[in-house]
């Protein structure tokens, strides 16, 4: 084999680039340019096989100082790909996993997203497919995996996704019916710079194959579009990952409803965030939308959380409730940190309160252990398995996290002690909630095994006053 000789070859293992600016300096008179230089760097790595998509460059000199030369790279194309597949909504055409998951690859590269790795969640409201676990390598650089769940709803677990991966955004291919919240949670990952594709639904009286060309016939970016490869200029390409988004800061514009819909201002330092279901909590009907932020607000403070206050209130915009709508159609006339929703029904608000919770911890993440509250209320929560489970990955995360739950002697909003009382003696914190969860399972098991150890954790007490714990 000769020196110029071709070889076949491709990896997907990540690239390092070492330069030694001083055996060769760069082509340019300042970092500003760069761009160009790794472009062209990336290209030709990938069509020497090496088709990562990202690079990490290492600048190096005895001589020159550049310590604070920083460039985080990423081809737009070479983005991660997670295809969510409702099984429910368009059923697996066969058994054999492998050919479909090569179709959908191959209808990708074309479409321009160029990884050649897939992970593929199928999820089901019916069938219990959380046996699925699998991947496979394809050959030609294609790989995948596959897992399966049965849930309710997948939206959470997208944005969970998109708050983990990178460098860069990821892409999101869609094959799912329509819904209310599945688009609205798009249109807000969207906003975040991941690009979202989504399968068209056939006519009802023909039958998706799931080919190639039906996929590349039938996918569309959210909003319109049928993506096609086409090489970007270098200067197009860059992308900043995940993590450096605590650089990036978003002002707070009080005329503007915050409603998710994008990246959310940023908090530095503690503060308190409020989800209030307000069908099941009604305000006091004669109250402004300010008067109902000052008088919850200063329940809060009173009881020692932090008096960096946001509220977001979440309404059944189906109902015929007249002030409600115009609290949700209008333009925001009030000053203070409140928004009010549209949640739908009961089990759709829950839904949505938890979705937010979890954008509200992507977009503004807390700095330190427990400087930051979710303070709940809501009777939708506790008692449901899924859901606990979820708030626990927010309490793992260091939120201090309060449940309130109404019960009819306390819920009564027209009266002076709203909102204190609710909190005096429908409120618990989540630490609290979860031990009890856990010993009541532990006195199941230990009935059912008397010899049986109990080791699960330690009971948290409940203070008196419902004191904010110290930040540790």
């Amino acid at each position: 084999m000769g020196e110029d000789d071709t070889i076949g070859f491709e990896a997907l293992k990540q690239t390092l680039v070492y330069w030694n600016m001083d055996d060769y300096p760069i082509p340019v008179d300042t970092t500003d340019e760069l761009d160009p230089v790794f472009g062209d760097i990336l290209k030709a790595l990938d069509v020497m096989g090496f088709r990562n998509g990202h690079i990490d460059v290492y600048l190096y000199s005895e001589q020159i100082n550049r310590e604070e030369a920083v460039v985080d790279w990423t081809l737009p194309e070479m983005r991660q790909t997670l295809v969510y597949w409702n099984i429910d909504d368009y059923p697996i055409p066969t058994d054999d996993l492998d050919p479909v998951f090569g179709d959908i690859l191959k209808a990708l590269h074309v479409m321009g997203f160029r990884n050649g790795y897939i992970d593929v969640y199928l999820y089901s409201e019916q069938i219990n497919c959380e046996a699925i676990v699998t991947n496979d390598f394809l050959g030609q650089g294609e790989y995948y995996c596959a897992f399966g769940y049965k849930v309710l709803d997948i939206t959470l677990y997208m944005i969970r996704h998109a708050s983990c991966i990178g460098p860069g955004p990821a892409n999101y291919f869609v094959i799912a019916k329509p819904k209310r919240e599945l688009h609205r949670v798009l249109h807000c990952l969207q906003s975040r710079r991941h690009n979202v594709l989504l399968v068209k639904p056939p006519p009802p009286d023909e039958e998706f194959l799931f080919s190639v060309a039906s996929l590349l016939e039938n996918a569309r970016f959210l909003g319109g579009g049928k993506p096609r490869f086409k090489e970007l200029y270098a200067s197009h390409a860059s992308e900043y990952d995940i993590s450096f988004e605590k650089y990036v800061e978003i002002k707070e514009d009080v005329s503007k409803m915050v409603d998710f819909s994008e990246r959310i201002p940023t908090v530095r330092g503690p503060r308190t965030a409020v989800f209030w279901d307000a069908v099941d909590y009604p305000f006091p009907p004669s109250s402004t939308p300010d008067e109902i932020y000052h008088s919850i607000s200063s329940a809060l403070v009173e009881r020692y959380f932090s008096d960096n206050i946001t509220i977001w209130a979440y309404l059944d915009d189906d109902d015929d409730d007249k002030k409600g709508s115009a609290l949700l159609g209008g333009d925001k006339t009030w000053t203070s940190r409140i928004y009010f929703l549209p949640g739908g029904d009961k089990a759709s608000r829950r839904i949505r309160m938890l979705n937010d919770m979890f954008l509200l911890a992507r977009d503004s993440p807390q700095c330190s252990s427990y400087d930051a509250s979710l303070v709940l209320f809501a009777d939708q929560f506790i008692g449901a398995a899924y859901y606990i489970n979820m708030l626990q990955r927010l309490d793992d995360i260091r939120y201090h996290i309060l449940l309130v739950t109404p019960t009819l002697d306390i819920n009564k909003p027209e009266t002076p002690q709203w909102p204190g009382l609710l909190m005096d003696r429908g409120a618990a914190s989540f630490a609290l909630e979860t031990s009890k969860i856990s010993e009541a399972h532990a006195a199941a098991e230990e009935e059912e095994t008397p010899k049986k150890l109990d080791t699960h954790g330690k009971l948290l007490l409940e203070t008196e006053d419902m004191k904010k714990p110290e930040s540790s």
